[in-house]
């Protein structure tokens, strides 16, 4: 096979597996033509990111590492150390990969756009080919190579000079302590420390290769997370990726008791910890951590784009469920640990069985469809919501399609295209809802001749431009009062938000004149709201055969379903009709304008501060299931118990051990 002709068709990816180079779950996704990630995938800066003290914004420097484009490649399925919270053990076999499967599946990468090559095990860098893998990647283009290492082989000074001249440009190193005693009683492996902080200091040498570490977040080291990075900051490292442990492989499975630890203890650590994210030319990413658990450090929040590479890693599982309702082989006691809990048990779930039962509360459909089959058609027209948006081109495009579907008790919220006329909608039966995005097309629907007639509503999808038009023309929004819904749009990109969005002030004026307001809770426009649209069936996620495609489900979740609530939320009366924030909403504006409500309506002094949940969660049961509450704040199962002895006694929380998540390989 010649270089020139490598492509994803003729590439033997059952030989990739047999080689032991691919798992099931990647060969599965890269017969999809996804990048072969496994879940251990990280969103790793761009090089612009080590050591930039040039006030860059670091939101849009994060952003920009996310859509870069990475080829991870597992080169070996052994390690030379055996860490006690090794998520990849089940997969270590103490064999090396063949090197020209290893550099098809590297060339091929290349020809995939992918931009970023990773060269991760196990432990890479024991591979005898290892120089000769990362000049190969330089050979064929990547213009960036990087290694998930646990630095022992970089301790060899001539190892680690080989490395830069061959093309590396970055090593994460794996460091879970601050002392030997500390490290080398993680990973299993004497003198783990010492030889590390050799290879750190032999790579930084080369003045080639860009240093960081990243951490394994767990009971024995959170206490001193601040010092960790206290004393890796000192020795010239500047970005740092912070693990949470994972209910998988050698940690849950050995080491649960002694890794697995209560997030609430661990606040204030994480406190000093994230207060370094602040430093000029420091980058801090987290892995895998609770939302909840991020309040006043919103902007650490990880990347929602990591749950695409996250259903990758577990791809055979999660599709066994869609098609044929089987439950992935890790579902039960894990997923009271687990960092998808939300979008798996929790979404996933409930989506698959609403399709199944067709008892979709609402649907989505573009008025020129495209079915990728007729079972999808079938499927989709055998539900009954109670809510149809229908997308059109214009409002004849509506009226002609409206007819042909089946669903005759649904109310219809109508979107056309920018610019098309609304007024014909008003004689279409069965609109109750008309969709608008742009000044003009507002203008047009709620004021003058042409203005939408009762009892048609008017959602205004708002940005910063359409709210400062309506709170020009209060009296528009006083005459529409409940009519007009200013809906805040979600955004799949932190910096979408940023651009577009309002100020959570701004849209509580707009809620002073009477407008109802959707997609924010009560608590954060400071009068009765709407929910979001959630649990709504889109055509576009349905596969050839009727069922939910993965991928375009996994999209559909970051941007219509991935919202997040303070731990504070706990006391709020509203909680179990409340869904919080969107994601990326919460990642520009913050948890702070979360406050929890009483039975009036009233925000509760008592509910303030995040730090003390405990004393708070006194007078936290409003009649729901305590396991319930707990378990949608993202609190683990002990956790979930210690909540549970606060509500049951009123008295302080009695922590169990708890759940964490398991870091990368290396």
């Amino acid at each position: 096979m010649t270089e020139d002709r490598v492509t994803i068709s003729d590439l033997d990816v059952d030989k990739l597996v047999r080689d032991g180079l691919l798992n099931r779950d990647e060969a599965e996704a890269l017969r999809a033509s996804h990048q072969a990630e496994t879940g251990t995938v990280r969103m790793e800066a761009l090089p612009s990111t080590a050591g930039n003290d040039s006030g860059e914004n670091k939101d849009f420097v994060k952003e920009q590492a996310a859509r870069h484009q990475r080829h991870w490649v597992r080169v070996t399925r052994l390690c030379n150390q055996r860490c006690t919270f090794c998520l990849d053990s089940m997969n270590q076999d103490g064999t090396m990969i063949d090197v020209e499967s290893l550099k098809a599946y590297i060339l091929l990468g290349r020809r995939m756009g992918r931009e970023r090559l990773i060269l991760s095990g196990g432990e890479a860098s024991v591979h005898p080919n290892f120089i000769e893998l990362i000049r190969y990647g330089r050979q064929v283009g990547y213009d960036w190579i990087q290694t998930v290492t646990n630095g022992m082989m970089f301790s060899y000074k001539k190892f680690a000079n080989a490395a830069a001249e061959a093309g590396l440009n970055e090593a994460t190193v794996s460091m879970h302590g601050h002392t030997a005693h500390l490290h080398d009683k993680l990973t299993g492996t004497p003198l783990a420390f010492v030889t590390g902080i050799k290879g750190i200091q032999n790579l930084q040498a080369t003045g080639r290769v860009v240093v960081n570490i990243d951490v394994v977040i767990n009971k024995q080291n959170y206490k001193f997370l601040p010092e960790i990075i206290e004393y890796y900051y000192n020795m010239g490292i500047r970005e740092f990726d912070l693990l949470h442990i994972v209910p998988f492989g050698r940690g849950f499975d050995e080491h649960r008791h002694s890794l697995f630890f209560d997030l609430n203890d661990a606040v204030p650590y994480f406190r000093k910890a994230f207060a370094w994210a602040d430093k000029p030319g420091m980058f801090i990413w987290t892995n895998r951590l609770p939302v909840t658990y991020l309040e006043g450090s919103e902007k650490l929040i990880q990347e929602p784009h990591k749950l695409t590479s996250e259903f990758d890693g577990g791809r055979h599982n999660f599709e066994g469920y869609l098609r044929r309702g089987l439950k992935p082989d890790c579902h039960g006691e894990r997923c009271d640990y687990c960092f998808l809990d939300g979008p798996c048990r929790q979404t996933l779930f409930p989506y698959r069985e609403q399709l199944m039962a067709n008892q979709f509360p609402a649907v989505r459909l573009d008025s020129h469809q495209v079915w990728a089959g007729t079972p999808a058609r079938e499927r989709f027209l055998g539900q009954k919501p109670a809510w149809l948006q229908l997308t059109a081109r214009t409002a004849e495009d509506a009226a002609a399609t409206l007819p042909t579907l089946p669903f005759e008790n649904a109310k219809f919220s109508i979107e056309l295209d920018p610019g098309a006329d609304t007024q014909p909608l008003a004689r279409v039966p069965g609109v109750q809802r008309v969709v608008v995005k742009t000044v003009a097309d507002a203008a047009r629907a709620l004021v003058g001749d042409q203005a939408l007639p009762a009892p048609i509503e008017v959602e205004v999808e708002v940005d910063r431009t359409l709210a400062a038009w309506l709170l020009a023309r209060p009296s528009t929004c006083k005459s529409w009062g409940s009519r007009l819904i200013v809906a805040l749009p979600n955004h799949e990109y932190l910096s979408e938000s940023q651009a577009a969005d309002p100020e959570p002030e701004t849209l509580r004026k707009l809620a002073r004149l009477g407008v109802r307001i959707k997609n924010l809770p009560e608590c954060a426009v400071g009068a009765a709201a709407m929910p979001g649209d959630h649990s709504v069936l889109d055509a576009k996620l349905l596969d050839g055969a009727g069922d939910l495609h993965l991928d375009r489900y996994v999209h559909h979740y970051i941007t219509r379903e991935y919202y997040a609530k303070s731990v504070r939320c706990g006391l709020c009366s509203r909680f179990d009709q409340c869904k919080g924030i969107h994601i990326n909403y919460l990642r520009n504006h913050g948890f702070a304008q979360m406050t929890p409500l009483d039975e009036q309506g009233l925000p509760r002094a008592d509910a303030q501060d995040f730090d003390q949940l405990a004393d708070r969660l006194k007078v936290a049961n409003s009649g729901r299931s305590r396991r319930e509450q707990s378990r949608v704040l993202g609190l683990h199962r002990p956790e979930r118990q210690a909540v549970d002895q606060v509500v049951r006694t009123g008295g302080e929380a009695v922590h169990a051990g708890q759940a964490g998540h398991v870091g990368e390989m290396g």
